[in-house]
């Protein structure tokens, strides 16, 4: 398995990052319902656009016209992604469920509260920076898309491909 170096740090980092941002936010939110419900808010919006992502990407009259083995190679690239934006997906849940747990946690168990608000802000923290990148992976799809459709219409006039 070949991993790369630059994924590795981008995770390292993104773990370090959440891991400083739950420890020193944590006081912060602690009994701040407005910035909860911000975070709430936040990430049930972002779990719908990505639920929104995943059925349009996952429609299969968008696979590029042309052999059965070009829509082949397209569809485990895709699956391969839609694998990655359903991880994404589940994260936001995790922080949303999280979120509302410390809410209905707060007056009866203070100090599991604090436990849960650390990870809510952790995940959040994670998967935000995660989502950064959503553009510019569906920016990379579309771009593979539009070649694929340019290969298929230069195969259809009879030019040869690069």
């Amino acid at each position: 398995m070949n991993i790369a170096p630059r994924k590795v740090l981008f995770a390292v980092s993104t773990i370090l990052i959440a891991g400083f941002s739950a420890s020193f936010g944590q006081p912060l939110i602690h009994g701040n319902e407005q910035a909860i419900n911000v975070i709430i808010t936040v990430f049930s919006i972002l779990a719908g656009f990505l639920v929104a992502i995943i059925a349009i990407l996952g429609d299969p009259t968008l696979l590029p016209p042309g052999t059965w083995r070009a829509a082949e190679v397209q569809r485990e690239k895709l699956v391969r992604r839609l694998v990655g934006y359903k991880w994404l997906f589940l994260l936001y849940l995790i922080t949303l469920a999280l979120a509302f747990t410390s809410l209905l946690f707060k007056d009866h168990y203070p100090t599991i509260t604090v436990w849960i608000e650390i990870a809510y802000l952790f995940f959040g923290t994670c998967v935000f920076i995660c989502s950064l990148r959503l553009p510019e992976w569906l920016m990379k799809l579309q771009e593979e898309r539009i070649d694929a459709m340019i290969e298929h219409r230069r195969k259809q006039d009879g030019i040869g491909g690069e």
